[in-house]
């Protein structure tokens, strides 16, 4: 079980893929100073990343290629999710509802963000039935296994297995046409790079964050959460380079 108000059932936005922790007074109560200071360090500069990216991504919206301006979008629908979690969160609803329905919207904007680098005739035509099995897979999983307050990292892992097979496919085509000369230079390998970072880090937490809540203490699992905060900057601040930079000709 993951970190969460038991009074309120409402289970704190940091057991989401994308979202920033969010601290109850309960799990303030159980934390030290340091490490309460620590992890809302963390949450502000996840915080900054986005909003920066988000901003530059506004601004150089116009001269973006089509590619990018569907990561804009992701960016877009993690800031409206963010807002909807703290809302809930706020006035003590329960919040992982909406957790199915992000995932469903990240990895169908990111099968776009790929289908337009990988300018693959086949891929084209397999996207809609892959991102469209997996949005089923998630309304699936809402309307099976509807309950609000626990959190169920079987849809997290199963989005990370299929965002790295679209990393993967990308590098395997720079290694096959090797007309890249600066990789500094080509905004998808920095997307490329943040998805491998978040995702590869996030396997690891999905797989033992109710074990460790389950037989260790609460505070250990928030540090480990915390460490999730640090790939959601390293995520952040790739899409920012992304966005920022101009790509060679």
């Amino acid at each position: 079980m993951f970190p969460f108000d038991s009074e309120r059932d409402t289970l704190d936005a940091s057991t989401t893929t994308y979202f920033v922790p969010l601290l109850t007074a309960a799990t303030f109560a159980a934390m030290t100073g340091q490490t309460f200071f620590i992890t809302e360090g963390i949450a502000g500069l996840a915080r900054v990343a986005l909003g920066a990216a988000v901003i530059v991504g506004v601004m150089r919206f116009k001269h973006l290629p089509s590619g990018l301006r569907y990561l804009v979008a992701l960016l877009g629908l993690e800031v409206a999710t963010e807002l909807a979690v703290a809302v809930l969160h706020y006035k003590h609803q329960p919040n992982l509802f909406i957790l199915p329905f992000f995932s469903a919207g990240e990895f169908w904007l990111l099968a776009l963000v790929y289908d337009r680098a990988l300018q693959s005739p086949a891929f084209s035509r397999m996207r809609p039935w892959l991102a469209g099995s997996f949005v089923a897979y998630c309304l699936f999983d809402s309307l099976v296994s509807p309950e609000m307050a626990r959190f169920k990292p079987a849809l997290q892992l199963v989005e990370s297995v299929l965002v790295l097979g679209l990393v993967g496919l990308f590098f395997r085509k720079l290694l096959s046409e090797l007309r890249i000369t600066r990789l500094d230079r080509e905004p998808m390998f920095w997307v490329s790079t943040g998805l491998i970072v978040k995702h590869l880090g996030s396997i690891q937490i999905f797989l033992f964050s109710n074990f460790l809540l389950s037989h260790y203490s609460k505070e250990l699992n928030l540090n480990i959460w915390a460490i999730h905060g640090l790939l959601l900057i390293v995520l952040y601040s790739c899409y920012l380079v992304a966005l920022w930079i101009r790509p060679q000709n």
